[in-house]
């Protein structure tokens, strides 16, 4: 079973455990990263890609969430996971030339699925893909972590208007952070 890495409250390294009792009851505080990829059109509207969780995850199986979440494992920076769970749940190649910009870290905890919770320090990045980097982006899903996945606009994103999707807890969460948002939005202008 994989490790993730266990923090205090100022989001230092204090030990590893197990992914799944790092998740159990109202989990223990464990190390994240949230990636946001957009993609800017040339006329201008901007898109989320959205993924669907496996049926086979212990928190939000079958349910929507932004691009990524992911926990990091021992010894790896927050940039490498980032990159190494792209690969691992879109089958996505990083290319050198994309912007990976931490907008902003959150400390938060909510109660998911059957006796499960996320407990964590999350770090938030953004990727803003051209009209040009987009027609390169090839995405092969691993069926053990993403069931589907779709690029919604962020407009609609924003307001939670996603039709029949059903959106993780830690979606929901995000979206009602105005000062996350904000943030975000911010890299997405650049």
């Amino acid at each position: 079973m994989r490790q993730v890495n266990l923090v205090n409250e100022r989001d230092e390294v204090i030990g590893h455990v197990d992914l799944i009792s790092a998740h159990r009851g109202s989990g223990q505080k464990h190390q994240a990263v949230s990636w946001f990829l957009f993609h800017r059109s040339s006329d201008g509207s901007l898109k989320l890609l959205l993924q669907q969780r496996s049926g086979k995850k212990i928190v939000g199986a079958g349910q929507w969430a932004n691009t990524l979440c992911a926990n990091l494992i021992p010894e790896e920076t927050h940039v490498a996971c980032v990159k190494r769970r792209a690969k691992e749940e879109l089958g996505v190649d990083w290319q050198e030339n994309w912007l990976l910009e931490e907008v902003a870290v959150l400390d938060y905890q909510v109660a998911c699925e059957n006796g499960f919770a996320e407990n964590e320090f999350d770090h938030f990045f953004v990727t803003v893909l051209d009209d040009k980097a987009f027609v390169k982006l090839k995405i092969d899903l691993n069926p053990d972590e993403v069931e589907n996945y779709v690029w919604l606009s962020w407009t609609d994103v924003k307001a939670k208007q996603l039709g029949d999707r059903q959106i993780t807890p830690w979606l929901n969460l995000f979206l009602d952070e105005s000062d996350l948002i904000r943030k975000i939005e911010q890299v997405c202008k650049k």
